[in-house]
């Protein structure tokens, strides 16, 4: 099964806060639940002013402490942290929950809410020339206004929201399948009906046809016959003397024909042939000796 690490990655979740962030020019980190950067959204390099103030002015270390606080906060807090940063740029981070487990963290910042350069940083400038390049790095980062900050904060939760409750169906989905393929490797050789499994796992039967057929194209019947000739292929292997009866009968099949017909439709080659090609590759080559 994908775990929240995983599904808190996908393509799809990615993709959605890239076009967000390239929409609004913001810049998108993704951190891990441990506070690991994994990546930053699509096309989205460090601003020329972070880089200055953490290369050149040396506020790296104070960057990374503001973010470990800030993460815990937002922990504390399970929402949307928005604070304005050491360098004087606003930044938000939030938190994502699934199943009340910490999945990791979102990003946004390097946005600026005035027009003035923090005196802090201005006066670890060395010289007029650096100086003037952070004034000029600070201006052309972008601008929000207290209104802008605001609609884009709540645009911010609206997709920390989404990717949640994205994130919950997901892994939803991927327990049922789980439990389905559980039931049917326990079941499939008994004379089982979909309504009987869906009541065992305490789901309806649409709910079930719907969720296989959506998502895996294929259906309750499907599965079973499938999961059928994967056990006569286990009856081979383990008796490989067998007759197609008895491997069909050990299978779940009740007509012999029908699970010959079936198995050569899925697999290309009718079951005594088939039986009979692993039972020569399991013998030891007699050339060897």
């Amino acid at each position: 099964m994908f775990t929240a690490f995983e599904l808190f990655l996908s393509d799809e979740v990615q993709s959605l806060i890239d076009h967000f962030a390239a929409v609004l020019d913001l810049r998108v980190t993704f951190f891990s639940a441990d506070g690991r950067e994994l990546r930053r959204g699509r096309h989205m390099r460090n601003s020329d002013y972070c880089a200055m103030v953490q290369q050149e002015i040396g506020t790296l270390k104070e960057c990374l402490s503001m973010d470990t606080a800030k993460r815990a906060e937002a922990v504390a807090k399970r929402g949307i942290i928005d604070y304005r940063c050491h360098a004087g740029l606003r930044e938000a981070i939030a938190p994502v929950f699934i199943h009340d487990k910490l999945a990791g963290f979102l990003m946004i910042g390097q946005f600026r809410t005035g027009d003035e350069v923090p005196g802090c940083m201005l006066s670890r400038c060395t010289s007029a020339e650096q100086r003037e390049r952070l004034e000029k790095a600070f201006h052309d980062l972008p601008e929000f206004n207290a209104e802008k900050l605001e609609d884009m904060l709540g645009l911010f939760k609206m997709l920390i929201d989404y990717i949640v409750v994205r994130e919950l169906a997901v892994l939803q989905g991927d327990r049922l399948r789980h439990e389905i393929d559980r039931y049917l490797e326990l079941h499939c050789t008994e004379d089982i009906r979909l309504p009987e499994m869906a009541r065992k796992l305490g789901r309806s039967v649409s709910t079930i046809s719907q969720f296989l057929r959506r998502n895996y194209q294929t259906s309750f019947k499907e599965l079973l016959i499938e999961r059928r000739l994967e056990k006569a292929e286990e009856f081979w292997r383990a008796n490989p003397e067998a007759t197609v009866g008895e491997a069909a009968f050990a299978a779940g099949f009740t007509d012999q024909f029908y699970f010959s017909r079936v198995f050569r439709k899925r697999r290309g080659i009718p079951p005594g042939e088939y039986r009979d090609r692993k039972r020569r590759e399991s013998q030891p080559d007699k050339r060897d000796n």
